[in-house]
């Protein structure tokens, strides 16, 4: 079963947490984070990727997936704005979720 976080996303500035997996090599695995308005919303308010905007590295028994937005794609975001997301990890085929919860956006002032 998935934990379950709720994050809040500052228009404009730099986005980054740091989520540390006990007891698991991720090394090689894909991780990816979504954000939706709703779970039944068809496009994405933001996407990252192993590829594109997750680091994953492993220390000792445990790994970090660190997700990063940087401050012009934050800004780029409609605001005030919620919605949910998720994380999830797979490899071989197998696919573990990892955390979700709901996501707010808060608007900028200072541009």
């Amino acid at each position: 079963m998935a934990a379950r976080y709720d994050i809040t996303i500052e228009q404009g500035a730099t986005f980054t947490f740091d989520l540390q997996v006990n007891d698991t090599d991720l090394t090689g695995y894909t991780v990816r984070m979504q954000g939706r308005t709703s779970h039944a919303a068809t496009s994405t308010v933001f996407n990252l990727t192993t590829a594109s905007g997750i680091t994953v590295s492993h220390q000792g028994n445990h790994s970090h997936i660190i997700p990063l937005m940087s401050a012009t794609t934050t800004a780029a975001f409609t605001a005030p704005l919620a919605g949910v997301y998720d994380i999830e990890y797979e490899s071989g085929g197998v696919v573990t979720r990892i955390l979700e919860g709901s996501f707010y956006i808060t608007p900028e002032v200072t541009r």
